[in-house]
Protein backbone atom coordinates (compact mmCIF):
# COMPACT_ATOMS: atom_id res chain seq x y z
CA UNK A 1 0.00 0.00 0.00
CA UNK A 2 1.31 3.42 -0.95
CA UNK A 3 2.46 5.79 1.74
CA UNK A 4 0.87 9.19 1.39
CA UNK A 5 0.93 12.69 2.79
CA UNK A 6 -2.12 14.94 2.80
CA UNK A 7 -1.88 18.71 2.71
CA UNK A 8 -4.64 21.30 3.03
CA UNK A 9 -4.06 23.86 0.30
CA UNK A 10 -5.96 26.47 2.29
CA UNK A 11 -2.76 26.82 4.30
CA UNK A 12 -1.07 28.31 1.22
CA UNK A 13 -4.06 29.97 -0.38
CA UNK A 14 -4.92 27.40 -3.07
CA UNK A 15 -7.96 25.82 -1.46
CA UNK A 16 -7.02 22.45 -2.97
CA UNK A 17 -6.70 19.27 -0.92
CA UNK A 18 -3.47 17.54 -1.91
CA UNK A 19 -2.55 13.89 -1.46
CA UNK A 20 0.97 12.90 -2.44
CA UNK A 21 2.05 9.28 -2.65
CA UNK A 22 5.51 7.78 -2.39
CA UNK A 23 6.04 7.82 -6.14
CA UNK A 24 9.57 7.59 -7.47
CA UNK A 25 9.37 11.22 -8.51
CA UNK A 26 8.28 12.41 -5.05
CA UNK A 27 10.94 10.28 -3.36
CA UNK A 28 13.57 11.79 -5.65
CA UNK A 29 12.32 15.34 -5.01
CA UNK A 30 12.46 14.80 -1.25
CA UNK A 31 15.93 13.27 -1.41
CA UNK A 32 17.21 16.33 -3.28
CA UNK A 33 15.40 18.71 -0.93
CA UNK A 34 16.79 16.90 2.12
CA UNK A 35 20.34 17.15 0.75
CA UNK A 36 19.83 20.86 0.07
CA UNK A 37 18.37 21.39 3.56
CA UNK A 38 21.33 19.64 5.23
CA UNK A 39 23.88 21.44 3.04
CA UNK A 40 22.31 24.77 3.98
CA UNK A 41 22.68 23.97 7.69
CA UNK A 42 26.34 23.09 7.19
CA UNK A 43 27.09 26.45 5.58
CA UNK A 44 26.21 28.40 8.72
CA UNK A 45 28.47 29.18 11.63
CA UNK A 46 27.52 27.75 15.01
CA UNK A 47 26.43 30.91 16.82
CA UNK A 48 23.25 32.82 17.57
CA UNK A 49 23.94 34.99 14.53
CA UNK A 50 24.34 31.85 12.45
CA UNK A 51 20.99 30.52 13.65
CA UNK A 52 19.30 33.82 12.83
CA UNK A 53 20.83 33.83 9.35
CA UNK A 54 19.99 30.16 8.82
CA UNK A 55 16.27 30.36 9.57
CA UNK A 56 15.15 32.26 6.42
CA UNK A 57 17.47 30.15 4.26
CA UNK A 58 15.83 26.95 5.52
CA UNK A 59 12.37 28.50 5.14
CA UNK A 60 13.21 29.15 1.48
CA UNK A 61 14.28 25.52 0.93
CA UNK A 62 11.03 24.34 2.52
CA UNK A 63 8.92 26.78 0.46
CA UNK A 64 10.65 25.78 -2.80
CA UNK A 65 10.09 22.10 -2.03
CA UNK A 66 6.44 22.72 -1.16
CA UNK A 67 5.90 24.48 -4.50
CA UNK A 68 7.65 21.70 -6.39
CA UNK A 69 5.85 18.81 -4.70
CA UNK A 70 2.43 20.41 -5.05
CA UNK A 71 3.18 21.44 -8.64
CA UNK A 72 1.95 24.98 -8.06
CA UNK A 73 1.48 27.37 -10.97
CA UNK A 74 3.54 30.57 -11.28
CA UNK A 75 1.11 32.80 -9.39
CA UNK A 76 0.72 30.28 -6.55
CA UNK A 77 4.51 29.86 -6.34
CA UNK A 78 4.96 33.63 -6.16
CA UNK A 79 2.63 33.85 -3.17
CA UNK A 80 4.31 30.95 -1.34
CA UNK A 81 7.82 32.24 -2.08
CA UNK A 82 6.88 35.73 -0.86
CA UNK A 83 6.40 34.06 2.53
CA UNK A 84 2.77 35.14 2.94
CA UNK A 85 1.90 31.89 4.69
CA UNK A 86 2.91 30.00 7.80
CA UNK A 87 6.42 28.60 7.60
CA UNK A 88 5.53 26.07 10.29
CA UNK A 89 2.68 24.65 8.16
CA UNK A 90 5.08 24.23 5.24
CA UNK A 91 7.77 22.79 7.55
CA UNK A 92 5.28 20.23 8.92
CA UNK A 93 4.38 19.21 5.34
CA UNK A 94 8.07 19.00 4.39
CA UNK A 95 8.80 16.88 7.47
CA UNK A 96 5.80 14.59 6.85
CA UNK A 97 7.05 14.00 3.30
CA UNK A 98 10.53 13.21 4.63
CA UNK A 99 9.10 10.72 7.11
CA UNK A 100 6.81 8.98 4.61
CA UNK A 101 9.04 9.03 1.55
CA UNK A 102 12.58 8.73 2.99
CA UNK A 103 12.13 7.47 6.54
CA UNK A 104 13.96 10.45 8.06
CA UNK A 105 12.66 13.18 10.30
CA UNK A 106 13.82 16.68 11.12
CA UNK A 107 13.57 18.10 14.64
CA UNK A 108 10.23 19.65 15.48
CA UNK A 109 9.97 23.41 15.22
CA UNK A 110 9.04 25.12 18.44
CA UNK A 111 9.36 24.42 22.10
CA UNK A 112 12.07 21.92 22.91
CA UNK A 113 10.41 21.27 26.28
CA UNK A 114 7.84 19.16 24.42
CA UNK A 115 10.46 16.51 23.72
CA UNK A 116 11.03 13.80 26.27
CA UNK A 117 14.33 13.99 28.10
CA UNK A 118 16.61 11.06 27.45
CA UNK A 119 18.09 9.30 30.44
CA UNK A 120 21.86 9.07 30.70
CA UNK A 121 22.61 5.34 30.34
CA UNK A 122 25.65 5.74 32.63
CA UNK A 123 23.53 6.90 35.59
CA UNK A 124 21.99 4.29 37.90
CA UNK A 125 18.25 3.85 37.46
CA UNK A 126 16.12 5.15 40.33
CA UNK A 127 14.49 2.45 42.43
Amino acid sequence: MAKSVKFDGKKIGTGTQYTLIDSGQNVEKMAEAYKKFIKTTEETEDSITGVVELTPKLAKVVAETTCDLLELNASQKKRVMSMEFSVSDEYDFFNDCLKQFLGVELPSVGNSNDQEEEEDPKLPKPE
